[in-house]
């Protein structure tokens, strides 16, 4: 194991995760976890949104509970920590208040927009999986009306055997599955499968890896960017590793006012998992993504486009 990763680094990246409510304690629910796709190093997870008492589903809370942690996505945590060290320090949370609607105006306006799926994949990858996000893309963007070029968040995790797994992340938000699960893989590709230099598709994010992480620890960043130097010896150590997430249509969802059964819902979406599974197998083959260590998340919901639509209206963006 390299000098620069301790047996404790695992431990010190999930303590930098924020504590509190995960979107699984009460807006998502699981289906099924750690399916494994055969011929490949991916697992495939799926989640759907609740429904309450009535049998009526929960998207607008759910959309809620992402915006109201808006901070803790886009804002690098650095600046976090100064905000709270002032509102310790003089019971003011003006701050606070002020990141937060920075941090609203750095998503986009735009009625296509994907970064619902992002957040949601953030909310996902550190809380249930225990990776911790190093590079966000919300931080890096210089207008609001417009999309940042490059992976859609990084997030990092320690293994036992000393390696640093860096997971790169990508969502899509599409109304049919398998036009998601096709596009998110192909968007995904080139950042595992291109040899590491100055020209491949993931040098921007790495040199903005190295420049812009932030954890709030020195420490911890200064671990990190050892394995990002291609000139440290700890960089042999970096694995590429995969986050995927797709959100989608299904119609085992209630139509808006009516009401359903739970349970009735998971046994027809576990009826469609193995088909998901096997279109999730084909087209990771396809981008030769077959060796890396991946995560597949599914969401199937009602309507992707009344998500995005209540994404949109809880930031106050949409126009």
């Amino acid at each position: 194991m390299p000098a620069s990763l301790d047996t404790d680094f695992q431990e010190k990246l999930e303590a930098a995760i924020s504590s509190g409510a995960k979107v699984t304690d009460s807006h998502l629910q699981v289906v099924e976890r750690d399916i494994v796709v055969d011929g490949t190093k991916t697992t495939a997870h799926c989640y759907i949104p609740t429904l309450d008492g009535n049998g009526k589903l929960r998207i607008k809370l759910l959309v809620e509970f992402l915006r109201n942690r808006v901070i803790e996505y886009a804002v690098p945590p650095s600046k976090l920590k100064q905000a709270k060290d002032e509102l310790n320090e003089t019971g003011s949370p003006a701050a606070l208040a002020k990141l937060h609607e920075e941090a609203k105006r750095s998503f986009t306006s735009l009625k296509t927009t994907g970064e619902g799926g992002e957040f949601l994949l953030f909310a996902l990858a550190e809380k249930e999986f225990k990776l911790k996000q190093i590079l966000c893309k919300m931080r890096l963007k210089t207008s609001s009306s417009m999309h940042y070029h490059g992976a859609d968040g990084v997030y990092a995790a320690g293994d036992e055997e000393g390696y640093l797994n860096l997971f790169w992340g990508e969502s899509k938000v599409y109304a049919d599955a398998n036009d998601a699960i096709k596009a998110c893989l192909k968007s995904l590709a080139p950042f595992l499968t291109e040899e590491l230099g100055e020209d491949a598709e993931n040098a921007r994010d790495i040199l903005l890896l190295n420049e812009y992480s932030d954890l709030a620890d020195g420490e911890l960043e200064t671990v990190i960017k050892s394995f990002l130097s291609p000139d440290d010896p700890a960089s042999k150590k970096l694995r590429l590793c995969g986050f995927a997430l797709v959100g989608f249509d299904d119609e085992a969802f209630p139509a808006e006012g009516e009401t359903a059964d739970i349970n009735n819902i998971i046994s027809t979406i576990k009826g469609r998992l193995d088909s998901w599974k096997q279109y999730i197998g084909k087209r990771v083959a396809a981008e030769n993504l077959s060796i890396f260590d991946m995560h597949f998340v599914c969401v199937p919901m009602r309507s992707v486009e009344d998500f995005r639509k209540y994404f949109l209206e809880s930031l106050g963006v949409a126009k």
